[in-house]
């Protein structure tokens, strides 16, 4: 793993970082296949470190924004929520929830979940069970830290348009767009990174950086973005592909750099 000029040798088929808690690292890791022997470490920059998980899948596991805890959305007639301490591993807390359930954002004891059928947003308290409603909207990303939670008001293939909220206030509607969808929200202000609505998981060709009010301060096109991710609140960095060469790009509203080594260009 690296991270600047820290470099952690981890011995797997798999590795994905997850996250960071305090000042360790936490990686979840697989055989070669990405089906099986997963676990969860904890990663000290002196190489220490320590199995949280084994046994769960990690792909669909999310470390929370302070860091203290993992959980995942388990599908299937209904969908199961789990939540782990990050630090130990043991079970924090389990629930099942009707419909669709995905995990929008999360720290130490709440949690926002976005949910189809019936469509609604809301508040899972972890330590308590309580829940509470945020919208009657399908939910699809979240930034407690922002105050910002972005919903859907329909199916996006059939005339849905998505709505940026505040978390706090949610009657009070940020942005609304019919053509873009919110990828990424900065994690103080609320900036958003936007994408066309219907994406699909090829990627996307056009990249905005919207203010927290709504309004474009850039746009950025290249032959396919990938994953997208602030980096602070002043610096979004982009997984770009050109056409024969990838690097991730730094960008500071206009000013863009490239921010790693070139690297051959992967066909989907």
């Amino acid at each position: 793993m690296v991270d600047g000029e820290t470099r952690i040798p981890v011995r797997a088929g798999v590795v994905r970082l997850l996250g960071t808690s305090g000042r360790q690292y936490v990686v979840g890791t697989s055989d070669r296949s990405g089906s099986e022997h997963f676990r969860v470490l904890r990663l000290a920059a002196d190489g220490s470190r320590r199995v949280v998980l084994q046994g769960v899948p990690i792909w669909d596991l999310r470390l929370s924004g302070d860091g203290t805890q993992l959980a995942r959305a388990r599908q299937d007639l209904n969908t199961r929520v789990l939540v782990w301490d990050s630090r130990t591993g043991a079970r924090e807390a389990r629930r099942e929830f009707r419909g669709s359930v995905s995990i929008l954002d999360f720290d130490r004891s709440r949690m926002v979940l976005g949910a189809w059928g019936p469509d609604r947003t809301f508040w899972w308290n972890t330590a308590t069970g309580a829940t509470r409603r945020i919208v009657g909207q399908a939910g699809y990303a979240a930034q407690i830290s922002a105050d910002r939670v972005a919903t859907l008001t329909g199916d996006p293939y059939d005339g849905g348009c998505s709505v940026v909220r505040s978390l706090r206030h949610p009657a009070d509607a940020v942005w609304r767009s019919c053509g873009q969808r919110v990828e990424q929200f900065s994690p103080l202000t609320g900036r958003m990174a936007t994408i066309p609505l219907l994406t699909d998981g090829l990627g996307s060709r056009d990249v905005w950086w919207h203010a927290a009010g709504g309004r474009v301060l850039a746009h950025y096109t290249a032959r396919l973005f990938g994953v997208l991710r602030w980096e602070s609140d002043r610096a979004l960095l982009l997984d770009t592909d050109g056409a024969r060469k990838a690097a991730t790009v730094r960008c500071v509203v206009r000013d863009c750099e490239r921010a790693s080594a070139l690297r051959p260009v992967q066909t989907p």
